[in-house]
């Protein structure tokens, strides 16, 4: 059978916040400090345009045919063998990068904790996890998110211990190299922020749709302002040097002393990472479960989820060598191919939907 459980608003923002924000902690703020320098906590207002304008085409094609997620409402816009395209593009985009994330995890695990540990080990452990909860439905995934989201963010609280440290000096001058190196930097998360778009395959299973697009603001608000702080926090304590530390957050983090007996809490940042990339695995492994098996109108979806999951691990090596091929790809080719699926192509299917005169279906 396909999925008939149902979440509230508040289990969809916290499986959400973790899905975009898990990744970012860690490459952001080098990503955006290399191209914008001391205005890189800029990036975060910036892409606010985009968060909004994505949660507005999912929540409109949602209204317009209500219980259905993107991979049914493109066949009812543009036609069965069209929309099976776009199915199938959604598919492969959220399994391979559902494979990236896990990629990205295990490296980080192995090359700063676990030096001895094989990465085929990390990413297996990981992936079985998430297979067994994307496996038990979309509320299983939800009540792991109401647990594992907060002990995500508590960490972050801890950089607030930091603040004797922090050299406000270091946000100006403001601009002083003009606004198109912001631009530039903004391209990593407005792309990021745009993957707010698998908002569509939540709302169905929401107790109460028309609460979707507040939630939805609600943690897109919520991305915006970890963004703003966690660059922030980087600025002022490394300046413009955070552009030459692969992940600035743990450097950060390996800077907090509390009268010398608190030390060493990189480790909390473990823990962070293990919890925020076991929801953000989830939420894509679960996202190309559900195209897959939309794509193929199967009726029941647990058959699927191990093959996907072994799909995933594969993919997880396919063409990345090393992290460093890994960070090249997220910096120059995610910021192009992320909008192209979470925004263009949802943003030509409302507005198809628009120019056919499709209305509202009746409750």
């Amino acid at each position: 059978m396909l999925d008939q459980g149902k979440i509230s608003g508040l289990q969809m923002a916290l499986l959400l916040y973790p899905a975009i924000m898990a990744t970012f902690f860690l490459t952001l703020p080098s990503s955006t400090a290399y191209y914008a320098r001391n205005d890189m906590w800029m990036t975060g207002i910036l892409s606010a345009f985009f968060g909004v304008l994505v949660i507005y085409i999912a929540t409109k094609l949602h209204e317009l045919f209500p219980g259905k997620t993107i991979i049914q409402q493109s066949e009812h816009i543009i036609g069965v063998l069209p929309g099976k395209v776009i199915g199938i593009l959604f598919f492969f985009y959220s399994i391979h990068v559902a494979g990236l994330i896990t990629r990205m995890y295990a490296e980080f695990v192995t090359g700063q904790f676990l030096f001895k540990t094989p990465l085929l080990m990390i990413i297996a452990l990981m992936v079985l996890l998430a297979s067994i909860a994307v496996r038990g439905g979309i509320e299983v995934m939800a009540r792991c998110a109401v647990i594992f989201t907060p002990i995500f963010i508590f960490p972050l609280l801890l950089l607030l211990l930091l603040f004797p440290d922090l050299e406000l000096h270091n946000i100006f001058p403001v601009l002083s190299r003009g606004i198109l190196p912001v631009l530039q930097a903004t391209a990593l998360p407005q792309a990021w922020v745009s993957e707010l778009f698998y908002i569509s395959f939540f709302l169905p299973s929401l107790n109460s749709p028309a609460k979707g697009r507040k939630w939805g603001n609600i943690t897109l608000a919520a991305v915006l302002l970890s963004i703003i702080y966690v660059n922030l926090i980087t600025l002022f304590l490394l300046g413009p040097d955070a552009a030459n530390k692969t992940y600035p957050i743990l450097v950060t983090f390996r800077y907090i002393s509390i009268y010398g007996i608190f030390e060493n809490l990189e480790s909390l940042l473990l823990a962070m990472w293990i919890f925020g990339n076991f929801i953000k695995i989830c939420v894509f492994l679960y996202v190309a479960v559900v195209s897959f098996t939309q794509i193929l109108r199967l009726s029941d979806y647990r058959p699927v989820v191990f093959p996907m999951g072994i799909l995933t691990i594969v993919l997880s090596f396919w063409g990345i060598p090393d992290a460093s091929v890994l960070g090249e790809y997220v910096r120059y080719v995610g910021p192009f191919e992320i909008p192209v699926v979470m925004l263009l192509i949802p943003l030509l299917l409302l507005l198809i939907a628009r120019l056919r005169r499709i209305r509202p279906a009746r409750k």
